[in-house]
């Protein structure tokens, strides 16, 4: 399991769909704007957070949280309620956004052209912005956050730079100038760690 998908299954096992969110997905099917708005209001924040960290630039988050938004109101005939709930839904479109923003040539060409990356001072109710703090909720993302920090260093670097920057292991390879070999070694000893890490966790807890 990617450390994306581990993220998601942990934040969908915390956020059970409200009927709300279900009742508000079938209006969105149904032309409905006004429940996009709210949909819009319910997740903006959570989203930006996920966005921002990927995109590093707050006008470039802004821009995609507005194509998700449009996304969910073009794609929402095709979310299948048996098969996923809105919350793995939403973010999984989400982070697809996020990564093909930042591999898109305008972007690429914007990050030549510039020497520094903003800082965003972006923050959920009034808390300093962390971006695996706007991943998913609360407590999950507290657990993942302490996972993370309890692999190895260089595991835990291979995995954040594959989760935020969406990079193949070909990529990383070359971004940290590292073996292919030792990329693929390093996010499967970090990912079994880390998932064995929350699976214990959550056993333990309920």
């Amino acid at each position: 399991m990617s450390i994306f998908n581990l993220i998601v299954a942990l934040g969908a096992v915390t956020h059970k769909d409200s009927d709300h969110e279900r009742v508000l997905i079938k209006r969105i099917k149904a032309g409905d704007n006004k429940a996009l708005e709210e949909l819009y209001e319910l997740y903006k924040s959570l989203l930006f957070g996920m966005i921002i960290s990927i995109v590093k630039k707050r006008e470039e988050a802004e821009d995609v949280l507005q194509e998700v938004f449009m996304r969910i109101w073009e794609k929402a005939h095709t979310f299948d309620e048996n098969r996923g709930n809105v919350y793995s839904w939403i973010v999984t479109l989400t982070r697809n956004k996020a990564i093909d923003r930042i591999r898109s040539k305008g972007y690429k060409t914007q990050e030549k052209a510039s020497t520094s990356v903003d800082e965003p001072e972006f923050s959920l109710e009034g808390d300093k912005f962390d971006p695996l703090e706007t991943t998913i909720f609360s407590d999950r993302a507290e657990l993942v956050k302490k996972a993370l920090e309890e692999i190895p260093e260089k595991q835990r670097e291979v995995i954040k730079v594959a989760y935020f920057g969406g990079m193949t292991q070909s990529e990383i390879s070359e971004h940290l100038d590292i073996p292919l070999g030792t990329v693929k070694t390093r996010t499967r000893q970090g990912l079994i760690k880390l998932k064995n890490i929350l699976e214990d966790h959550i056993s333990r807890n309920g």
